[in-house]
């Protein structure tokens, strides 16, 4: 979580509680192809919803990475920095 924070992947200021149930939050979460596709921000939102749930859920973050939401991420965070966004 110290590295989320570190690298500016956890956002601030925007409606996290909002932003989770909108369809394209459930569709980065929901279906690999999208997550594959996502853009830089997108992937700071996903990840920020991780991080911050849990904070207030007891094994959040736990349940993503079981989920394999969160090594999704990885891969497509690597094209993003080859491509130098």
């Amino acid at each position: 979580m110290k590295v989320a924070y570190d690298l500016g992947w956890v956002l601030e200021g925007f409606d996290r509680p909002t932003w989770k149930e909108t369809p394209k939050a459930m569709r980065l979460r929901d279906e690999p192809e999208a997550l594959a596709k996502a853009s830089a921000d997108q992937l700071a939102h996903a990840l920020t919803i991780c991080v911050r749930r849990d904070r207030f859920v007891e094994g959040g973050l736990n349940a993503v990475y079981e989920s394999g939401l969160q090594t999704s991420v990885l891969p497509r965070a690597e094209v993003l920095l080859q491509e130098g966004t």
